[in-house]
């Protein structure tokens, strides 16, 4: 048996965290779903449980927080499922959140019913691994829907006022 060249051994190491990335997520959501026992009486408090989740690097905690159905619009990018967010860009977020402090500067909460919708700005201090330090304004809006007795939620959309915060764009045709 001849070695496999090293590119393929890459590809197959590669796969190979992948899927073990997508069952670690898979089992997350499956133990949300344990922990999603806790009540969330209001619905900032699941905004606000989500992001004290994150800055505690808790994945299953995090994903409690979080309606099956949930949609994610993140600097321009679409998350369609929580599957999706889970395994894209949660860890990027539990790795901000570890670094960052997010201080709530204004609120407002609306909706009715079973929906309901949080508009949050948030001052963001902190510092980057390689040094570099985070300062922006980031705005959040939240739709949380009533499941049972408890909120979750169910779209995210998230934005900054630094364009070092934001993806690279394609260039325009």
């Amino acid at each position: 048996m001849r070695n496999a060249p090293r590119a393929e051994t890459a590809m197959c190491h590669g796969a190979w965290v992948k899927r073990a990335h997508a069952l670690l997520a898979a089992a997350s959501l499956a133990l949300a779903g344990a922990a999603g026992a806790q009540t969330v009486k209001l619905p900032a408090d699941a905004v606000d449980g989500f992001h004290a989740a994150l800055k505690r690097k808790d994945t299953g905690g995090a994903l409690s927080y979080l309606d099956r159905s949930l949609v994610v619009f993140e600097f321009g990018v679409t998350d369609p499922t929580v599957e999706a967010y889970a395994l894209s860009h949660l860890p990027g977020d539990i790795d901000m959140a570890a670094v960052s402090d997010w201080t709530l500067q204004a609120r407002r909460v609306g909706g009715s019913g079973n929906e309901r919708w949080v508009l949050s700005t948030y001052h963001v201090t902190g510092k980057l691994p390689d040094g570099k330090p985070i300062d922006q304004v980031m705005q959040e809006t939240a739709i949380v829907r009533r499941a049972g007795d408890s909120f979750r939620i169910v779209h995210f959309h998230w934005s900054s006022d630094k364009a070092w915060a934001q993806p690279p764009r394609a260039a325009a045709p």
